[in-house]
């Protein structure tokens, strides 16, 4: 399998996507000043605790006060005060991990007390972080978990002699009192790049508890890395074979952390330098503009319904135009079998979590049903995210659960339609300009003077902080830009024209169907 993995930068938004066989499974998107909060480390102060529900609400800084439930209370602040070591904030030990769920929480925390915490789920709608006591610092081979003995290696590999050489090489060269878990991409590295991270993540570890020492409130002890980095930590492994990056900064970043672990792997590392926009490059704009829509098609013919609401995702499958060649229940079973594939990359590319009901086309044939279920095994252990499915009930339903550590793409990409309040979804402004900005790029405009007519919420984020990002515009595509709001245009509509009258660009002329048709 093909794998490539692009970086694409712009002032509003950075993008990462990773491809397999030329087709995007993988999004990231990150916005200059929102910054994700997953694997930071903050000194947080308990604010409340709430015995009824046997969780606690503790201030990180943030605006909302984080969620810490009972089963992610480290097991070590439930020694008595005789047991505990000099240390300020200590964490795990495998001999008292399992005492954390016959204790309240309201014996093991108190109000006003500070504790050191960890994010493990992003702020999702109305709800606020995620927190977890139990600390862990992620490297690109290693994963280091303070305070414990502990050496594990990624389920990834089933080889139980490989499994337990890994385990003896890290017992050799960790020092004592560390815990470390061995990452599916290190799973071929050598003790010698397994020898430099544990000092890089010793080195993070220990600046962080001088930070978190320091002072006293609610405080930043770590900051997770950067989306550039981190998904170079996280994804670049031998199998992929090309890393695209259009913007200097983020290349020399990149080059500069493989040189210190990977080096080899920095001559797959190039920087983008065309004129052509890097995804309309690799023709991935298309299925990216297609990211929200509730109808995806498939080769079959048939389609298949991506519905949201409070509770669960509902996916639907339908045969569509797809009328079969022999029999109906070969083509339901085709249909299906195709629905397989696309749900599973829909799950990841829009980042889809919780809980997921596929109500698939019903199917009279057992056979039929269990290769259905076996293909949605297959491609549900290659996502990495972890998932669960239940088989097919008698309705030919299949529920499955995937892991919610962030809020899905659409939540990012959208803001909630003033019109009905929140029973659809709109392009937010940050994200209209965005295509704005690529258009631009398009369509290579060679006129001075320009008029941009965009709706007022738009008009508003272009003339934000003294109009710098209608200035940036102009400076980057060499002409006087006009804004024009027009209450007439919907908020993900714009009209680009030349002073003359000469039309360039009309997104509210387009018909209003369904593009992936």
């Amino acid at each position: 399998m093909e794998k490539k993995i692009l970086f694409n930068a712009t002032r509003t938004l950075k993008r990462a996507a990773l491809l397999e066989n030329k087709k995007i499974v993988e999004l990231v998107v990150e916005r200059p000043d929102e910054y994700r909060l997953v694997g930071n480390i903050y000194r947080g102060k308990v604010k409340s605790i709430l015995p009824g529900i046997q969780a606690a609400f503790i201030d990180i800084g943030l605006e909302k006060c984080a969620f810490l439930h009972a089963t992610d209370v480290d097991p070590s602040l439930l020694l008595d005060e005789r047991d505990m070591s000099n240390d300020r904030f200590s964490s795990p030990t495998s001999s008292n991990r399992k005492r954390i769920a016959r204790i309240p929480i309201e014996k093991v925390l108190s109000a006003g007390q500070e504790i050191l915490v960890q994010v493990a789920k992003e702020p999702i709608s109305s709800k606020g972080a995620k927190i977890t006591t139990q600390i862990s610092l992620a490297g690109r081979f290693l994963v280091l978990v303070p305070d414990t003995d502990f050496i594990g290696v990624s389920k990834k590999t089933h080889d139980f002699k490989k499994r337990e050489k890994l385990k003896d090489i890290i017992a050799q060269i960790k020092p004592k009192g560390v815990g470390f878990i061995v990452r599916t991409i290190g799973l071929q590295v050598s003790e010698t790049e397994f020898i430099k991270e544990i000092h890089l993540l010793l080195d993070e570890w220990k600046k962080a508890q001088s930070v978190a020492l320091s002072g006293s409130g609610p405080k930043l002890v770590h900051q997770e890395l950067g989306i550039t980095t981190r998904v170079i930590r996280d994804i670049f492994s031998d199998d992929v074979t090309q890393v695209y990056v259009d913007e200097e900064n983020d290349y020399r970043e990149i080059l500069g952390y493989l040189r210190s672990l990977s080096p080899d792997l920095c001559q797959r590392v190039i920087h983008y330098k065309e004129n052509e926009s890097l995804f309309d490059r690799f023709d991935i704009e298309k299925d990216l503009e297609r990211l929200l829509k509730r109808k995806v098609w498939l080769k079959s013919g048939g389609y298949i319904l991506i519905d949201r609401t409070e509770a669960l995702v509902a996916i639907d499958v339908n045969t569509g135009r797809n009328i079969g060649k022999t029999n109906l229940e070969d083509t339901i079973f085709r249909t299906n079998l195709d629905a397989v594939s696309e749900i599973c990359r829909q799950l990841r590319l829009r980042d889809i979590g919780g809980l997921i009901v596929v109500d698939f086309i019903d199917m009279r044939s057992p056979e039929n049903r269990k290769k259905i279920e076996n293909e949605m095994r297959k491609a549900l252990d290659n996502d990495p995210t972890a998932t669960a499915y239940t088989g097919l009930s008698k309705f030919c339903l299949m529920e499955i659960t995937r892991k919610r550590v962030r809020p899905e793409l659409q939540e990012f990409f959208t803001d909630v339609c003033h019109a009905c309040q929140g029973l659809g979804w709109v392009f937010s402004a940050e994200t209209v300009t965005g295509r704005i900005e690529r258009d631009f790029k398009r369509l290579k405009v060679n006129e001075k003077d320009l008029i941009l007519a965009v709706h007022p919420a738009v008009a508003a984020f272009l003339f934000k902080d003294d109009g710098l990002m209608k200035r940036n515009m102009e400076r980057d595509f060499h002409c006087d830009l006009q804004v024009v709001e027009d209450e007439e245009l919907d908020q993900d509509e714009y009209v680009l024209s030349t002073t003359t009258g000469l039309v360039l660009q009309d997104t509210s002329s387009k018909e209003s169907k369904d593009i992936d048709a």
